[in-house]
């Protein structure tokens, strides 16, 4: 495909759009502002690409134009091949995602993604989970709970950059029976990398209490010892799993656990420490080292709490980058507020 103008586009939270701009104007000064709306940013670009330029950005891609009717998509859908995977989503508004009505969330998207579907039958793929190489239609709107302002158009070429799901991934409610809202954090973690741990394998969370990730990934079949002084949750304390796996909990800071009180071998590593990431990172580092080569990846959130942690994100990039891993990707998920999550896989 080609275009006449290169413009592209970036879908993330609306708190994040300076961090966004400031962080693409170091890794691609070429780009130039174009226009936004609150949880997107376009831009004009003097060359094609933008896989991996943000830590902010939950999609982006390729700009077609702005839409008012379902036959506008349609005339742009034109330049993507048929057969497009079609992912019509909701831009973030400005609050967290789980503090949503989740009975208004995403039933604008819904309902276009619907009209299009009915208008072109057979013109989109099956299901909306975008694989490798795959054209994806990219039809973003605003939140169900604001005012309408129109249809933005775009596309993407489908690779690990991209969360295989409509704007990367959608947010993953909070069950009722999970002790915090870490529970999501991991769930779409790991729903956007496609990363994804397997029953029977052995993870260990940094800054586990109450418990919210290591429930989850419990609850996915594996054995997780937490390290926190924190107390955590009875459920996760006392959870049995259908393969009897279990949770393990050293309520002592990440500096004083010993390596004999660690399984000899663990594949995943998590870490939602509420400390500096610079500090944090030295927990981390500790903890790839004891694994030996034996993870498959790992899921580091980042706190972001002040400018001056945003300007050492190209300091912690390098550390991050000299911890093995074969790939690291970075995003910010729907669950996120001030943070955003380095994703290694091994």
């Amino acid at each position: 495909m080609s275009f006449v103008d290169a413009f592209v586009w970036f879908t993330h939270q609306p708190a994040s759009a300076s961090w966004l701009k400031r962080e693409l104007a170091d890794k691609r000064p070429d780009l130039r502002f174009a226009f936004s709306r609150p949880g997107l940013t376009t831009f004009k670009a003097a060359r094609t690409g933008v896989d991996g330029a943000s830590s902010f950005a939950r999609a982006h891609g390729h700009s077609l134009g702005r839409a008012a009717s379902v036959d506008d998509v349609l005339a742009l859908a034109a330049a993507v091949p048929a057969g497009a995977v079609l992912h019509v989503f909701e831009r973030d508004p400005d609050r967290p995602a789980d503090e949503r009505d989740q009975a208004i969330a995403g039933t604008r998207a819904a309902a276009l993604d619907t009209a299009l579907r009915a208008a072109a039958p057979g013109r989109f793929g099956e299901g909306v989970e975008a694989r490798a190489g795959e054209h994806v239609l990219d039809v973003i709107v605003a939140p169900a709970e604001h005012e309408d302002d129109g249809i933005f158009v775009g596309w993407h070429r489908h690779d690990a950059s991209h969360g295989p799901f409509p704007g990367g991934v959608p947010h993953v409610a909070i069950p009722p029976g999970a002790p915090s809202r870490a529970w999501a954090k991991i769930e779409e973690a790991i729903r956007w990398s496609g990363l994804v741990p397997r029953a029977g394998e052995r993870a260990i969370e940094l800054g586990s209490a109450p418990g919210g990730a290591s429930f989850a990934l419990l609850e996915r079949g594996l054995d997780v010892h937490g390290v926190d002084p924190g107390a955590m949750d009875p459920r996760v304390l006392g959870y049995v799993g259908a393969g009897g796996n279990r949770f393990t909990h050293h309520a002592v800071p990440a500096a004083k656990v010993a390596r004999k009180d660690l399984p000899r071998t663990f594949e995943w590593l998590v870490s939602d420490v509420n400390l500096a990431p610079m500090v944090a990172l030295k927990y981390v580092e500790r903890f790839v080292a004891l694994a030996h080569g034996g993870l498959r990846g790992a899921f580091i959130t980042l706190k972001l709490n002040d400018d001056g942690v945003f300007e050492a994100l190209p300091r912690l990039a390098l550390r991050i980058g000299k911890l093995g891993a074969t790939r690291v990707r970075y995003t910010q998920l729907p669950s996120h507020r001030s943070e955003i999550v380095a994703i290694l896989e091994r």
